[in-house]
């Protein structure tokens, strides 16, 4: 059987003589039913796929809905893989903690300790204070930094040119033409791509490899059955890995634009739903960082709404950990309920994915005894 379909129930397990206990098929049918439902209120999407993970009912179920691109008769599957965009940088992150627990860096190590001598100068011409950055800010985007991708002039360059090849050196050089440093090193959170950027290069100097190999050997996707999960061009995708499912900005579908828009740390990844959600269940499980003090530290850092490359949400009223991605995708973790959720929109423009991801963790709470 196909590893993405179905409902895995270990029906000799099921909550004996639990008269709160939904029926799994009855739940299988309502997640089904509220991925539908999206796809049906967010026409802009050809198709909606999500997975969840729920041992307190022991689920591990798959559903899609619609196609795979606009226009085609070829129906979405779980198999589907799709540009994971943002949600790139928590495996980013889990790699820099991975170093640390290494002993090859620390958190606490200035920034310009690992760029080279160009960057440094651009950065320190645009007023960046390189004796105070250090890895944990920029992890948790406190480093004060400006963000390349949040100026317009990002957006109107792809859509004049998709084809575009964008490099890292490009990214900054904009990030300080574009934008002034907004704070102090520790001051505020604002949100910044170029820091994620300078964090891949971060990570390929230290492991002394490609980004996208070093991430792979660094948070051991073999141990992890990652293997729909790839590095957009810089590694073949994996034989199990599915077919790529079209992505949209509006009414362009964005499938064959130049990926190095978004390729060096800020984002990068191809993944499914399937593996999506089992990376995220294993971070914040203790199986992907070897050290309690590294998934704390992740997880403790930072502000409120941003940890070291994790967005803390609230789910239905359950806090979640995860991250969303610019093309719609999500993957969250709700601790108190034990229930990984992750999924994509194939539209940017669509309804975001967190109320999917409300909807999806509401069912399941409901179906919990005694912890909705």
């Amino acid at each position: 059987m196909n590893r993405h379909f179905g409902l895995s129930l270990a029906l000799g397990a099921w909550l004996a003589g639990s008269a709160t206990a939904a029926d799994p098929g009855t739940l299988a049918r309502d997640l089904q039913a509220v991925v539908a439902q999206y796809l049906a209120e967010n026409p802009l999407a050809p198709g909606v796929v999500a997975h969840v993970e729920a041992p307190g009912v022991d689920l591990v179920w798959t559903g899609a809905a619609g196609a795979e691109a606009h226009g085609s008769t070829v129906p979405l599957t779980p198999d589907h893989t799709f540009r994971i965009a943002s949600n790139t940088k928590t495996y980013v992150a889990a790699a820099v903690l991975r170093l640390a627990e290494q002993g090859r860096l620390s958190l606490d190590d200035l920034l310009g300790r690992y760029l080279s001598a160009d960057q440094r100068a651009l950065l320190a011409g645009d007023r960046y204070d390189l004796d105070a950055i250090t890895l944990r800010h920029v992890l948790s985007h406190t480093a004060g930094l400006g963000d390349h991708t949040a100026d317009p002039r990002f957006a109107e360059a792809i859509l004049a040119d998709p084809q575009h090849e964008w490099t890292p050196a490009e990214d900054l050089r904009l990030c300080v033409e574009w934008q002034d440093p907004v704070g102090a090193p520790g001051e505020r959170f604002v949100y910044s791509d170029t820091g994620y950027v300078l964090l891949g290069g971060v990570v390929e100097r230290v492991a002394g490899r490609g980004l996208g190999p070093a991430v792979r050997e660094l948070l051991d996707f073999a141990s992890l059955d990652l293997d729909a999960t790839w590095w957009e061009v810089a590694e073949t995708p994996p034989r199990a890995a599915g077919p790529r499912a079209h992505q949209y900005f509006g009414e362009l579908d964005t499938t064959d634009w130049n990926p190095s828009l978004d390729l060096y740390g800020g984002g990068g990844l191809v993944s499914d739903a399937r593996d999506l959600a089992v990376f995220m269940r294993a971070l914040l499980g203790g199986r992907v960082l070897r050290e309690a003090s590294s998934l704390a530290a992740m997880t403790g850092g930072g502000t409120a709404t941003y940890r070291l490359g994790l967005m803390c949400v609230d789910l239905d009223g359950h806090l979640a950990w995860g991250h969303q991605g610019f093309w719609n995708t999500f993957a969250f973790h709700v601790p108190a309920l034990d229930v990984t959720v992750a999924g994509s929109i194939l539209n940017h423009d669509a309804q975001n994915g967190r109320e999917l991801a409300r909807r999806l963790v509401a069912v399941l709470a409901a179906a919990l005894p005694g912890r909705s």
